[in-house]
Order: C-alpha cells, then sequence, then structure tokens
C-alpha cells in the first residue's frame, strides 16, 4: 500500500527543526539584537553609490526624476463659447439635399394632405478634382483635400440629412406627436496604413541588432483619440428612454365627419311586434322609416392641458323621429364640451414637454453635425500627412538602393581589379537585395494609403469624371525649430468651451429634465373638469378622456345623444377623478427617469473629464514628438558622419566594406525614423487641434459652407 504525503507536510517537517533552533524575538526587539544574530562579512556588504536615490518608508524615489508637473486644471465654464452657441442656433440648411414641405398654414386646407418632397441623393462634386488633374495624377494641397472630403464624404451626407430628421421632430411635436428621435453617431474615419507609430525596420538592419546612435519614435498622439471603433455614440443617455407622460392636447384641430343611410322600422315599443294579442302588447308599426345620417365632430387641444370638443348630428332624429327625412340637419343635435386637467396633464411645461424636447434636439444635431466636420477634417488630415509622410519614406529607399547600387558597382570592380575580396561583393549584393525589397514595401505602403484617401475624397470611386491613377500630396510637413509654449490650463478651458460633443451633451441634460416632467405629473391623480352643454341631447353624456399618447390618433367619440330616452335641452359639469390606489407603474417611471437624469449627468461628467485628460495627453504628445524629432535628426545627422568616415578610410584600408554595408543600412533606418517623428510630430499637432475644437477655424472651414457643402 502507497501513501501519499502532502508536500507543505514534509516541508513542514523539514523545516520544525530549524525553526525549532530560531530563537524568538520580544515584542520592540531589533534583528539584530537578537540572539545568535550574525553579522555578515563587510566583503559580503553591497556597496550603494551615494548619488543612487533611496527609498524611505512609505516614500519612493520619484521626487529624485526631473519629471514635470501635471497641468493645474481650471473651473468649468459657465457656458459654451459663442462660436458653440451659434452653430447650435444655425437655421442653415443643405440646399441639394432641401426637404420642400407643403403649405401647411392654417387657410391651406389642401397643402396638409400633401407629400412633402426630397430631392435624390447628390452626387458630389467634381470640378475641384478635375482643376487639379495632370497627366492622370491629382495634385493635391491639404485644403482641397478637406474640401473634397467635406463636399462628397457620405458620413457627413447622413450627418446633412439628419438636420432634416430633427427639423421633422420639430413639426410632429408641434402637432401634438411623440419623438422618433435623431441620430447621435458619428463615423470615424479610417486609420490608414500610416498608422504605424514606428517605421519599418531596413530588411538589412533587423538581424543586426541596430545602430546605437538610431533612435525609436511613438507616436503618442494616439493615447488621445477618442473611442476605438469608427462609430462613437454621444448620447449621454445611453440606451434607455424616458417615459411617454401623460396624454398630450391635440395641438393639430381635427375634424371628424360621418354620412351614411338608414333604413329601420317604426316600432315605438321594445316589445315584440309578431301580432300578439296580449293586453301587454302595445307596440304598434308602421311603414319602414328612411334617414341620411350626418354627424361632425371638431376636437382641439391647447398647451394649458384645455381640450374642446363640439359635435352637431341628427342622432337624435334617427333614433326617435316617426317620419322620414332626408335632411340630416333639419333638426340637428348641438353639444359642446370642454375639459380642463387639475392634476395630471396641467400646465405648459407638461404639456409642451416634447416641443421643447424637438427644439434642443434640433440644436444638438447640428452641434453632433459640427462634431462630424471635426472628425472628417481630422481624419483627412491624417490620411493626407501619412501619404505626405509614406511619399518621404520611398524617396529615402529609393536614395538608399542608389547607394547600395553604387556600393556594389565600386565594390565589382575592385573584385575584377582583384583588389577586394570577393565576399565583400556578396554582402554588396545583400544589402542591395534588401534595399529593393524596402522600395518595393515603401511604394506598396503608399499605394495603399491612396486608396485609403481617394475613399474619402470622392462620392463615388467609380465616378469617370474625377477619374485620376495616383496623388501627388503638394503640401509638405515642416517642424518649426522653436515651437510656441503651450498652457495646458489655458488650453484646457478652451476646449471645454469649444467641444460640440460636451455642448450637445449638456443640451441633453436640458431634455431630460423636460422629459422628467412629464414622468413625475404622471404620478398625480387624473382630476379634472369638464362642462357639456347641449341642445336635442339626451340626459347623461359619458365623460372621456380626450387627447392622444402622442400619436396624433385619436378614438372618435359616440354620438352624444345616444342612449337616452328624451331630447332635452342639457347643461351640466362635473368633476372626474381617477385614482389608482397604488400607482405602482407611474411611481417606477418617475424614479426611473429621475435616476436615468443622475446616469446621464455622471456620463456629461465623464466626458469634461476625459477632455481634460485628452488635452494635457495631446500637449505632452506634441512636446514629446518636437523632442524625438530633434533626437532623430542628430542620430541621421551623426550616422551620415559615421558613414562619411568610414568610407574616408575606406579609401586608405582602414575599414572593412562590412562596416561601410552597416553604416549605410543604419542611415537609412535614421532616415526612416525621422520621417517618422516627422509625421508623429505633424499627426500630435492635428490631434491637439482636434481636442481643442477649433481644427475647422485653422482650416479656414465655415459652418455654413459645410452644411451647404459649398467650401470654397
Amino acid at each position: 500500500m502507497i501513501f501519499k504525503i502532502p508536500l507543505a507536510w514534509m516541508l513542514s517537517a523539514t523545516m520544525l527543526p530549524a525553526l525549532a533552533q530560531t530563537p524568538m524575538l520580544n515584542p520592540g526587539q531589533n534583528v539584530q539584537d537578537a540572539p545568535g544574530h550574525k553579522v555578515p562579512p563587510a566583503a559580503e556588504n553591497p556597496i550603494v553609490p551615494a548619488n543612487v536615490p533611496q527609498t524611505a518608508p512609505n516614500r519612493t524615489s520619484m521626487d529624485t526624476r526631473q519629471i514635470r508637473p501635471m497641468g493645474p486644471q481650471p473651473a468649468t465654464p459657465d457656458a459654451p463659447s459663442p462660436a458653440i452657441r451659434r452653430a447650435a442656433d444655425t437655421k442653415t440648411r443643405p440646399d441639394a439635399e432641401a426637404l420642400h414641405l407643403p403649405n401647411l398654414r392654417v387657410l391651406n386646407l389642401i397643402g396638409s394632405y400633401r407629400q412633402a418632397t426630397m430631392a435624390p441623393l447628390p452626387t458630389g462634386t467634381t470640378g475641384r478634382v478635375q482643376t487639379s488633374l495632370r497627366d492622370g495624377r491629382l495634385y493635391l494641397s491639404l485644403h482641397d483635400a478637406i474640401a473634397l472630403s467635406i463636399e462628397n464624404n457620405l458620413d457627413v451626407e447622413v450627418s446633412r440629412y439628419n438636420l432634416f430628421i430633427a427639423d421633422t421632430d420639430v413639426l410632429r411635436a408641434r402637432g401634438g406627436g411623440s419623438l422618433r428621435g435623431v441620430d447621435l453617431n458619428i463615423e470615424q474615419s479610417p486609420a490608414g496604413v500610416g498608422e504605424t507609430s514606428v517605421p519599418l525596420l531596413i530588411t538589412s538592419t533587423a538581424q543586426t541588432g541596430g545602430s546605437p546612435l538610431n533612435v525609436n519614435v511613438e507616436d503618442l498622439s494616439q493615447v488621445t483619440q477618442a473611442g476605438n471603433t469608427t462609430q462613437q455614440n454621444l448620447s449621454a443617455n445611453g440606451t434607455y428612454t424616458y417615459s411617454p407622460g401623460p396624454p398630450l392636447p391635440l395641438f393639430d384641430p381635427t375634424v371628424i365627419g360621418q354620412a351614411g343611410y338608414i333604413r329601420r322600422s317604426d316600432q315605438t315599443s321594445l316589445i315584440s311586434d309578431t301580432g300578439s294579442t296580449s293586453g301587454t302588447d302595445t307596440s304598434s308599426t308602421t311603414g319602414p322609416l328612411s334617414f341620411v345620417s350626418a354627424a361632425l365632430d371638431y376636437q382641439e387641444g391647447f398647451g394649458p392641458g384645455t381640450q374642446i370638443d363640439v359635435n352637431v348630428s341628427n342622432a337624435a332624429q334617427v333614433l326617435y323621429a316617426g317620419n322620414s327625412q332626408y335632411d340630416p340637419f333639419h333638426a340637428p343635435s348641438t353639444s359642446f364640451t370642454i375639459t380642463q386637467p387639475l392634476l395630471r396633464g396641467l400646465g405648459r411645461g407638461v404639456n409642451l414637454r416634447f416641443i421643447h424636447v424637438a427644439l434642443l434636439d434640433q440644436k444638438i444635431t447640428q452641434l453632433v453635425f459640427l462634431q462630424q466636420l471635426l472628425e472628417v477634417v481630422y481624419g483627412t488630415s491624417r490620411l493626407y500627412y501619412d501619404l505626405v509622410s509614406l511619399g518621404e519614406n520611398v524617396g529615402v529607399k529609393e536614395e538608399a538602393l542608389a547607394a547600395a547600387q553604387k556600393l556594389y558597382d565600386d565594390d565589382a570592380s575592385q573584385v575584377e581589379l582583384g583588389t577586394l575580396a570577393p565576399i565583400e561583393l556578396t554582402r554588396a549584393r545583400a544589402l542591395l537585395g534588401s534595399s529593393r525589397l524596402d522600395l518595393v514595401q515603401a511604394r506598396a505602403l503608399y499605394r495603399q494609403q491612396e486608396t485609403i484617401l481617394r475613399q474619402q475624397l470622392l462620392r463615388h470611386s467609380g465616378d469617370p469624371a474625377a477619374s485620376f491613377t495616383e496623388i501627388i500630396p503638394t503640401d509638405r510637413i515642416t517642424v518649426p525649430d522653436d515651437p510656441p509654449s503651450l498652457d495646458v490650463s489655458s488650453l484646457i478651458k478652451d476646449a471645454l468651451s469649444n467641444r460640440p460633443d460636451l455642448a450637445q451633451a449638456g443640451l441633453q441634460l436640458k431634455a431630460d429634465e423636460a422629459s422628467l416632467k412629464g414622468s413625475r405629473n404622471g404620478v398625480l391623480p387624473n382630476l379634472s373638469i369638464y362642462a357639456n352643454a347641449q341642445t336635442r341631447g339626451s340626459s347623461l353624456v359619458p365623460y372621456q378622456i380626450l387627447g392622444s399618447p402622442g400619436t396624433g390618433e385619436i378614438t372618435v367619440p359616440g354620438p352624444l345623444t345616444e342612449g337616452g330616452l328624451r331630447l332635452s335641452t342639457i347643461y351640466q359639469g362635473g368633476v372626474q377623478l381617477n385614482l389608482p390606489l397604488r400607482n405602482r407603474i407611474a411611481q417606477a417611471d418617475a424614479a426611473r427617469d429621475a435616476i436615468q437624469l443622475r446616469e446621464a449627468e455622471s456620463r456629461r461628467l465623464k466626458m469634461e473629464n476625459e477632455i481634460r485628460a485628452e488635452i494635457e495627453n495631446a500637449v505632452i504628445a506634441l512636446e514629446t514628438a518636437q523632442q524625438a524629432y530633434k533626437a532623430a535628426v542628430e542620430s541621421r545627422n551623426y550616422q551620415q558622419q559615421l558613414l562619411q568616415a568610414d568610407l574616408d578610410k575606406l579609401g586608405v584600408g582602414a575599414t572593412t566594406n562590412l562596416n561601410i554595408v552597416q553604416d549605410q543600412s543604419y542611415l537609412a533606418q535614421a532616415r526612416a525614423t525621422e520621417v517618422a517623428a516627422r509625421s508623429d510630430w505633424m499627426k500630435a499637432r492635428i490631434v491637439l487641434d482636434r481636442s481643442l475644437g477649433d481644427i475647422l477655424d485653422k482650416n479656414n472651414i465655415s459652418l455654413d459652407d459645410a452644411i451647404r457643402a459649398r467650401v470654397p
């Protein structure tokens, strides 16, 4: 039989003798003072230099490092900037996509029943492309690239249509309808193949470990890029909606008409008329009677919750007359009813809440359109400058290939003369092959970037009027020697005032507060007063709640004269009370909507905090990119000097051909790093402009021109 002993027990058993021999410490006794403690020899003590930072209890060595402290955080501005307020209040609408509504004025009855017309999807503009085409090549400046993106980009086009959707919601709310909502999503531009921050390694240096003079650069601007997907939702409410609240008055007056033919027997008693001789049968009948029945009903609601109902019909004649009558208005019955809520549904703030929300959504949509513009301008600028950098990288690879070819030719001549070993020619041939591979890869990346950028510039990629085979960017990246100093606190304050995404989140909170008014009002009992006057009416009018749940559809009331045995002139009034004793549904809706408002406030505050961090990260990225570019330029200069020095040594036989091959590879890598560092600086600057919300102003783009798709 085999017994298995746990490993922990075995370790415990082996450690028990040692533990038994180890003296225990008394409370407050140091280890050095413990019995049996031996001080290690001096030779075994590590020697710590005096300049090494020492840690202390509850401290680290952070205070000895030269790290700039974080920027001070300014207070939140009281209101958005005037530019953002103008953008939210703009009345400019697209021209080519114009929505044509019929004449909806009160006196134009026909216009209310005509359909709105919408122009076909615009084909985009190609004139700017055609003027820049030469020999099948598109010579493109940054401004032209941005203008083409604004005019033709389909993401911007979708946002233009969203402006009209917000307008239709305003129209629907003014008629007494609920809202269908607006789109709060924005699309981000594709990253492109230039997204790689560290330049691709030169093939010949990938296996040698690289030169000690080369530096790598990191694109820190990626830290501040919002979202990890191509779509970003700017909603502060998440996926939840607010409760519909109390029924809405019918702000659009409604007329209900009914006409028909009725033929009935002239029976004056409900007792059978089968001819019974029973004394209880008092029925008497004459020939059938014919009538033209007609009814006309008018309903309208008002902001305070007041609603009126006017009804005219000949129901009394049809029910009680003893002679046929084909004139439906020979002796009509009229009824006028007015109702006014006293608790639930009382007040303009409750009944006009959807109009207030729709007007806020209109402003929100305009700011969402502005945010979409920022994303398109930002994305197009990145794609454009990445194409510039990839083009410069192609030039670097071409120069490296030319240098490798010259080295190979020189070595081949020396091998023929017998002054150079054939193995050196093999090394030169390997460098030549790797340089060709680098050039092929660089050109492929450039072509891929062209394809991605073209997608942003044209409405339809297959449009023959805008056909080109190559994009030649005409702008270059210039890194200033002395960049201006950046005040982080001031930049954060500007961003909080100029960011349209933050401003529209604040407007969403106002819309949520208007919706919450309806939820809170829905908790109250339904207490209303009503008054009714009738001619030839019945003795009792059943009371019904007028209005609709925001759909615009109403319930046609029954004839007010139906159900009585006598016809009289009636004046009546009263109080209607609907009192749910527990009211759990309304309480749950009001509580949930209040919670959702707090959630929206939290999301809006989170967005503000993210903007603050985004500005700081953008400043850090720009400053780091500036220093990285300087280091890359110095590395390239030193690498070039090393190559020239080794070439001079090679002329006198003081070095080997292997060093020349390595120096040329390292120089090519240093040049590629310099190109990447310059690109990273430009992208960091664009990210800062985007984070500040002023990238349109810096590119001379007007919001009204962008809405009309006519950028000068």
